[in-house]
């Protein structure tokens, strides 16, 4: 957020780029309603107020109201809980969730941390170096990964009891994202690597209804 924006300036810009609210009371009237979506309430005690004068977690529901007062039907959160404290986490988290559901918007959230990514979703993509290489019903991913990278994701995750057989280790290093390798690009690190791997690069196949994984020996 620009610290020497109001939220009032920091939610209506996107209004401005679009041309959309043109009048100051259209404007004023928008920003409040996205501030009452977000739980930022009463909005006079929020509008005319900077960056500074903010808790992180508001700060976080300022850029959520931002989003929301062009009214979409679709939007990207990449990463929106990784810069708060992990206690104002599940708050916005929750938000997000109701906001989905009350006003009908589908959420493409883009997220490093599983839990989150289990916690959100009704489907979850697994992508190494730039490709899908699974997508599944967020559960069936959790609990019965069928890529080897997915796999290793899901068994990083500590759980109550868990061993450290049970942790996959991945072996090798990444390839340059700038000169991607033939064949599948996980191989240099697979444990279940096969011939066909250097050569052919494995495409999306459906191994069980709705559940799509991108490996030669899944």
């Amino acid at each position: 957020m620009n610290p020497r924006k109001t939220v009032f300036k920091v939610i209506s810009e996107p209004l401005e780029i679009h041309g959309i609210a043109n009048t100051y009371q259209d404007k004023m009237a928008r920003v409040v309603r996205a501030l009452e979506a977000v739980d930022m309430t009463p909005p006079e005690n929020f509008i005319f107020k900077f960056p500074h004068e903010l808790s992180g977690g508001q700060r976080q529901r300022i850029a959520v109201a931002r989003a929301l007062v062009l009214e979409p039907t679709f939007i990207v959160a990449d990463e929106p809980v990784s810069m708060i404290d992990v206690s104002m986490r599940v708050g916005i988290l929750n938000l997000l969730q109701e906001l989905r559901n009350k006003l009908c918007i589908t959420i493409l959230l883009i997220t490093h941390d599983l839990a989150v990514a289990r916690y959100m979703s009704d489907r979850i993509a697994v992508m190494y170096l730039g490709r899908i290489v699974e997508i599944a019903p967020a559960e069936e991913l959790i609990q019965e990964p069928k890529h080897p990278y997915t796999m290793a994701l899901v068994s990083a995750v500590p759980r109550v009891g868990m061993s450290k057989a049970e942790r996959i280790k991945l072996n090798g290093g990444v390839p340059s994202p700038i000169d991607i390798p033939l064949g599948c690009r996980f191989r240099s690190r697979c444990p279940y690597a096969e011939p066909i791997c250097q050569s052919a690069d494995p495409s999306l196949r459906e191994t069980k209804p709705n559940h799509l994984v991108a490996c030669h020996v899944a």
